[in-house]
C-alpha cells in the first residue's frame, strides 16, 4: 500500500524575504520557450513551476475557465502542463 510523502513544513525563514523581483532575463531558456508557447494560446494567464500528483516537475498554466484547459498541450519540454483555473488575473496598482 503506498503511502503519502510525509509532511515539509516550508521554511519560516522565507517570510521575512519581503517581494521576490520577477527578472524574465534570468530565465532559462526552457522555461522562456515554454512561456512563450503557453502564453501564445488564448485563455492563458500565468505560467509557474510546480509538481504533478507523483511528484514530478510540471509547468502550470493560470487559464481564466475550464474551456482554457482543452487547448494545452499535455506535456512542454519533458514536463507536464497542469491547468489551474484562476479566471481573470488583474496586477494591483503600485
Amino acid at each position: 500500500m503506498a503511502t503519502d510523502p510525509p509532511f515539509i513544513s516550508p521554511d519560516p525563514s522565507a517570510a521575512s524575504m519581503g517581494l521576490v523581483e520577477y527578472r524574465p532575463e534570468e530565465s532559462d531558456p526552457a522555461r522562456a520557450a515554454v512561456e512563450a508557447a503557453l502564453f501564445a494560446l488564448a485563455g492563458v494567464r500565468g505560467v509557474g513551476e510546480g509538481r504533478d500528483a507523483i511528484g514530478g516537475p510540471a509547468w502550470l498554466a493560470y487559464v481564466v475557465d475550464r474551456a482554457t484547459t482543452a487547448r494545452l498541450p499535455a506535456r512542454l519540454v519533458g514536463r507536464a502542463v497542469i491547468a489551474e483555473v484562476t479566471g481573470e488575473i488583474d496586477a494591483l496598482p503600485r
